[in-house]
Order: C-alpha cells, then sequence, then structure tokens
C-alpha cells in the first residue's frame, strides 16, 4: 500500500538590514490585539562648525606683539643698519610666535598669502586690525618715553596725486621680500629656526633693495631749482622705505626744519607715511611676488 508524504514547503526568510534611526512602538486599544508599528527618529542635527580657528585670540594677541615690536625698532633704528636690525627682529618674533598666528607681523603679507591661497579671506579683517593696533601702540608707547615726541598728522593723504616712484619702490621692494617668504614657507624640510631666520633674511634683501632703488630717484632729483621749502619733492621728505602699511602707519616724513637746518618747534607738522603709494604699493607687491615663486615653483607649489 502505498503511502503518501504530506510536502511541506519551507519559505526561507531573508533577513532585512535594519533600518537606521528607527523605533519601533506597540500600541494597544480596546478589544484587538496589540499591534506594532516602525515610527522614524529625526536624524540629530550636525554640530556647527566655526569657520574661525579657535585659538583666534592667540592668533590676534600674536600679531600685536610682532608688529609691536617690529615697528619698535623700525622707528628707533639707524638708518644704515636698519635692515639689519628689522631682519633680525623679524627672525625673533617669528621663533617667538610664528607657531601661533604664522608670523605675518604685516598687511602685505597677510594679503600675499590671501592671494596664494593659504589663508582665509574670512581671517583678513583679524590680522590687519592687529597689526595696525601693533603699530599705533608702538607710536603711544614711544610719545610716553620722550614726553610726545611723535606727532602724526593723518590728514596727509594725497590719493589723487600719488607719487608713482615710490608706489614702484614699495612694491618691488615687497615683491623680493614676499618672493624669499613664499619660497621659505614652502619648504617643508627645513627646521623652525632655519624658517625663521630664512624669513628675516628676505625681509632685510626686501629693505636694501627698496632703500638702494629710493637713494637711486632722491639722488636723481634737480636740487637747484628748489628755491622754496614748500617746492620740495615728496620724495625727497621720505626717510626710507617701509614694506609694511603697519610700519608706515608709526613712520614719519622728514619736516620743513630738516631741511632748513633750523630747530623743530612743536607747530610743525609730522606726516605720517601711512599713504596711499605705501598701502597699495605693498599689497600688489606682495601679491606678485608670491604668486611669482608659485609660477616659478610649479611642481613644488602645494596649498
Amino acid at each position: 500500500m502505498a503511502t503518501k508524504k504530506a510536502a511541506s514547503t519551507k519559505k526561507a526568510t531573508a533577513k532585512k538590514p535594519a533600518a537606521a534611526n528607527k523605533t519601533t512602538v506597540r500600541t494597544v486599544s480596546a478589544g484587538a490585539k496589540p499591534a506594532s508599528r516602525t515610527v522614524a527618529t529625526p536624524v540629530a542635527r550636525e554640530r556647527k562648525v566655526s569657520a574661525l580657528p579657535g585659538n583666534i585670540v592667540n592668533i590676534v594677541f600674536a600679531e600685536i606683539v610682532g608688529t609691536f615690536v617690529l615697528t619698535l625698532v623700525a622707528l628707533l633704528a639707524f638708518k644704515e643698519t636698519g635692515a639689519l636690525y628689522l631682519g633680525l627682529a623679524f627672525a625673533l618674533t617669528t621663533l617667538a610666535v610664528g607657531a601661533v598666528s604664522g608670523a605675518h607681523f604685516n598687511p602685505a603679507v597677510t594679503f600675499g598669502l590671501w592671494s596664494m591661497r593659504r589663508l582665509k579671506a574670512l581671517l583678513l579683517p583679524f590680522y590687519w586690525g592687529s597689526q595696525l593696533l601693533g603699530g599705533m601702540l608702538a607710536v603711544i608707547v614711544i610719545n610716553l618715553l620722550t614726553n610726545g615726541s611723535l606727532k602724526l598728522d593723518f590728514g596727509h593723504f594725497n590719493l589723487l596725486n600719488m607719487n608713482w616712484a615710490l608706489f614702484g619702490i614699495e612694491m618691488i621692494g615687497a615683491a623680493v621680500f614676499m618672493f624669499g617668504l613664499a619660497a621659505i614657507i614652502n619648504r617643508r624640510e627645513l627646521t623652525t629656526v632655519s624658517r625663521a631666520f630664512g624669513v628675516g633674511t628676505a625681509f632685510a634683501v626686501g629693505l636694501l633693495v627698496a632703500s638702494s632703488l629710493l637713494a637711486s630717484v632722491q639722488g636723481a632729483v634737480d636740487t637747484s631749482k628748489i628755491t622754496e621749502v614748500k617746492d620740495i619733492p615728496h620724495e625727497l621728505r621720505v626717510k626710507s622705505a617701509t614694506l609694511n602699511p603697519a610700519i608706515a602707519l608709526a613712520a614719519t616724513e622728514q619736516g620743513d626744519s630738516s631741511f632748513t637746518g633750523t630747530r623743530a618747534d612743536s607747530k610743525e607738522k609730522q606726516y605720517s607715511r601711512f599713504t596711499w603709494e605705501v598701502i597699495a604699493g605693498t599689497l600688489i607687491g606682495a601679491a606678485v611676488g608670491g604668486n611669482l615663486y608659485l609660477l616659478v615653483a610649479g611642481a613644488r607649489r602645494h596649498d
């Protein structure tokens, strides 16, 4: 007698991937069996990350201190050895706070690094404000120690009739400085000390180039036609190149007493070197010098 076996079919149950961020909720109603339903829970919002670095306060103070020291040296150093002293001061301050802010101490350097895509545009006002504040702080300290010897007149802004020779001097000097600085910061194999003294040397060389150009421009002026003090051209009143708008803010030009041989009185105006020729010249020069290095370096460029 043949026996029939009941055919049993087994259904394979496929495992479904667990749904993320879902919660199972059991609902019970009167006269009905408990039923379960799945409710999606809201995804937690991501925390907003600030665009400013966490040490922005440290950066501000580092730039104030560094620019303050650099401006003091620039105002008190002798003209003949100013480039050497400023180069050493730049190297020292870079060693001190370079790891904090990058040791710009110069609005032109900050602008040059931004043009090279090495700095966020959001940080420009913080750097510039700190650097200009450091330059003004140097003026305040010198006036406190010398009973107000620096009486700056910021009304001497001749934006429309800019002296193109002085503009070119500041631009070329800043370009040479920034070319050297860009080359140094792109050499990763350099030690911290080598990097600091390399930047200081680049600044000294840029100042030497600009000072030599200024001496040539001043030597080409025909002084035989000058009969009155008011006829003295602007380029003869400039004491030295600055390559730094923050230093130019505190630096002064030669007054009338420097040409007449008389003693300066309290009424003599001291015009600030913070002029359009310095601002535009140094900013453009730094951008040209930095990007020229990137163009020359080619494969060695890194962002």
